[in-house]
C-alpha cells in the first residue's frame, strides 16, 4: 500500500467517492475535514469504519485510523462527523455530497489555519 498524502487533488472528487462506502457500509461514518501537508491546510472527506478510514481517494484498501490521522494531520477540531443517515440527509437537502457546513468549510484550500480564520471572522459578526 502507499502511503497516504494529503494532496490539492483530493478536492476534485473526495466528497463523491464517500457515498459509495456510506452505501455499502451501515457502520459507515463521513468525514468532512481539514488537512495539512505541512504547507497549507486542504479540505478532504473520508469515511470510517469502527478503527478503520477507508479514503477511496488514496485506495481501496482500508487504513489503520491511528496511521491515517497521524500521516494525513487530521484533528477532531478540524473535522465534523456525520453518520450515514445524517449524512444522506444532507445530501439530499443541499444537493450534493459536501461539505455542508460552508462556514467551517470556507474554501478548498487555506493558507492559514482554518480554525484562526474561522475565529477571527466570527469576531467581526
Amino acid at each position: 500500500m502507499k502511503t497516504p498524502t494529503p494532496r490539492r487533488d483530493h478536492a476534485a472528487n473526495c466528497f463523491e467517492a464517500t457515498l459509495e462506502v456510506a452505501s455499502e457500509t451501515k457502520e459507515a461514518v463521513v468525514i468532512h475535514g481539514w488537512l495539512y501537508n505541512q504547507q497549507r491546510w486542504i479540505l478532504h472527506a473520508w469515511c470510517e469504519v469502527d478503527q478503520w478510514v477507508i479514503d477511496l481517494t488514496e485506495t481501496r484498501d482500508p487504513i489503520e485510523k491511528y496511521t491515517y490521522y497521524r500521516i494525513m494531520g487530521v484533528t477532531p477540531g478540524r473535522s465534523i462527523r456525520y453518520n450515514r443517515q445524517d449524512f444522506f440527509a444532507l445530501a439530499a437537502k443541499h444537493r450534493h455530497f459536501g461539505p455542508f457546513d460552508k462556514a467551517f468549510f470556507f474554501a478548498e484550500i487555506s493558507s492559514t489555519d482554518p480554525i484562526k480564520t474561522i475565529l477571527k471572522a466570527s469576531n467581526y459578526k
